[in-house]
């Protein structure tokens, strides 16, 4: 990749799931799925490769997941487990650079430019990055190598579970044009439907499709969807310090049809709600506002915020809170496409302890002034002084 930047994503294979059976032995080799449960309205959060054979994936209702795999067997997730295996991983990357980006729990991009002399080329840095999280984990995971983010990403998920794929600038065309439409960045089931009726099969279809038809199939958005398809992006990755400031986590899903069901919805609400805490967890940070992203069928998009007395990562209060905020009889009567929870107003854990610190302070104070203003009221005011007056007094 000479003259180019070298860009790795690094996301783990059915990360949950493979905690679970790397946990508990007897489910190795077995479809399990973690989340929700056979009988009930929740969702899958993560299926292993054994239970995607039968077409179960995240977000699925647990209820349809077990009809089509009778055998899965369902487990509750383990937060604690989770979150110390992410910190494993992020402490393996960052022995191959600086800059390290955790996307999520379970990936993350690393900018490798430059590092040759150090660790070798991408690929050999790829393939010990692999054998480090297999050793030291226990799981596997699945490498993209390319000039930028998106192809990176790209490359990631065409070989899973543990792959290895490298997308060179010169190779777009024949490695990315002839996949389908919907493995493109932002291309979600309605758009993806929308292509596929005006014969948009591939993204090579999309890469040049000529403007007025861009304009006319997607909006505005056309162009930006267009400039994925043919390889564009920018971003960088950051170093790690600074990816480490966040103003707010979130996460949100684009329903495959609309639901007018205020369960179902709340079902998905359990889902987000748990990728976000783990984010939280993850960062070691603390939310002060809540809120909700709905969209409608008819594209009109609503958000809801509430803020909390005290900043928390605590699970049900996030997801109740959330909760709260959805409007059920518009569900009914209008059906919904899209659902996200987020939290904003983020504090770390470190900043919290200075501020309970300060807190502290003030209650000592508080607790003192209400002390002495009691002596005083029954022996006098000469029965306690401040020491700054004790001089004055003296001279």
């Amino acid at each position: 990749m000479s003259g180019h930047r070298v860009i790795m994503h690094v996301d783990m294979d059915a990360f949950f799931a493979a905690i679970e059976q790397r946990n508990n032995p007897h489910l190795r080799g077995k479809p399990v799925i973690v989340g929700g449960s056979p009988g009930g309205r929740g969702v899958v959060s993560t299926a292993s490769y054994e239970a995607r054979k039968f077409g179960i994936h995240s977000a699925m209702p647990a209820g349809e997941a077990y009809r089509r795999c009778r055998e899965a067997i369902f487990v509750h997730g383990d937060f604690s487990s989770y979150h110390h295996a992410s910190r494993l991983i992020e402490e393996i990357l960052l022995r191959f650079s600086p800059a390290v980006e955790m996307i999520s729990i379970d990936e993350a991009f690393l900018d490798i430019t430059g590092t040759e002399r150090v660790h070798g080329p991408a690929e050999q840095v790829a393939l010990r990055v692999k054998q480090a999280v297999q050793d030291e984990v226990g799981i596997t995971c699945t490498v993209g190598i390319a000039p930028n983010k998106l192809l990176a990403k790209l490359g990631s998920g065409l070989n899973k579970p543990d792959g290895l794929t490298v997308i060179e600038a010169d190779r777009v065309e024949s490695m990315v044009y002839p996949l389908p439409v919907d493995k493109l960045w932002g291309v979600g089931p309605v758009t993806y439907e929308r292509l596929l009726k005006n014969g948009v099969k591939t993204i090579g279809d999309l890469a040049t499709l000529n403007p007025a038809s861009l304009k006319l199939l997607l909006g505005d958005h056309g162009q930006t969807l267009a400039a994925r398809a043919r390889g564009e992006d920018d971003r960088h990755v950051p170093d790690h310090d600074e990816a480490h400031f966040e103003k707010s986590m979130s996460h949100e899903t684009t329903l495959g049809e609309n639901s007018h069901d205020p369960e179902h919805i709340h079902s998905l609400m359990c889902w987000l709600a748990e990728k976000v805490v783990i984010r939280l967890y993850r960062g070691e940070w603390l939310a002060r506002t809540v809120g909700i992203r709905l969209r409608y069928p008819d594209f009109k998009t609503i958000t809801r915020d509430k803020t909390l007395p005290k900043p928390t990562v605590d699970y049900a209060e996030i997801l109740n809170t959330a909760s709260s905020l959805v409007p059920n009889q518009q569900i009914v009567n209008k059906g919904v496409r899209l659902i996200g929870v987020r939290t904003s107003n983020l504090v770390h854990v470190s900043e919290l302890a200075q501020m309970e610190l300060f807190a502290d302070e003030r209650r000592r104070k508080e607790q003192l002034d209400r002390s002495i203003h009691n002596l005083r009221s029954k022996f006098g005011d000469k029965i306690i002084k401040h020491a700054g007056g004790l001089k004055s007094e003296e001279d």
